[in-house]
């Protein structure tokens, strides 16, 4: 959706599950996580949390809000043993597109912008999987604090 086609309830929906969402988890989890001296929070953020692109403006704009809960997590609870990561995948196969378009209606003009990228094999949600596996593997003095997953042929 391409900010000058304005759609606030698409945008109310976007940050009620992405931002309020993140919140909601880590007020669950947080104060048992730091009363044990012990945790590890795994957010899943998006390249978009990193680069804006066109026609996902309030969307790259609330997984920068991930991005920066993220930091503020480690920052404030450094020493605690609480761990935080960012998971910050690309282009996945999922049906979460075609739900967006279903409920929030197709933006012709920010698909085409779109339709120019090269063709590539996307990333499957096992793949992502596999990134969570890799930062909640590592031994705990060991923090991946970020993980950018993306598909071989397409650059950030």
């Amino acid at each position: 959706m391409l900010m000058k086609n304005v759609d606030q309830d698409s945008w109310e929906r976007m940050i009620e599950i992405n931002c309020k969402g993140i919140l909601n988890g880590v007020a669950a989890v947080l104060p048992g996580m730091l009363a044990r001296k012990s945790g590890h929070i795994v957010n899943i953020s998006s390249d978009a949390g990193r680069k804006v692109f066109a026609g996902l403006g309030v969307y790259s704009a609330t997984k920068m809000f991930i991005e920066g809960i993220s930091q503020a997590l480690r920052l404030e609870n450094c020493g605690s043993g609480l761990r935080v990561t960012s998971i910050q995948p690309g282009d996945v196969t999922t049906s979460l597109v075609d739900h967006a378009n279903a409920v929030s209606g197709v933006d012709e003009e920010a698909t085409k912008m779109f339709n120019d990228e090269p063709e590539c094999e996307e990333l499957q949600s096992e793949d992502v999987g596999r990134a969570v596996l890799y930062a909640v593997m590592q031994p705990p003095h060991v923090a991946v604090n970020e993980v950018l997953v993306q598909p071989r042929d397409r650059s950030v």
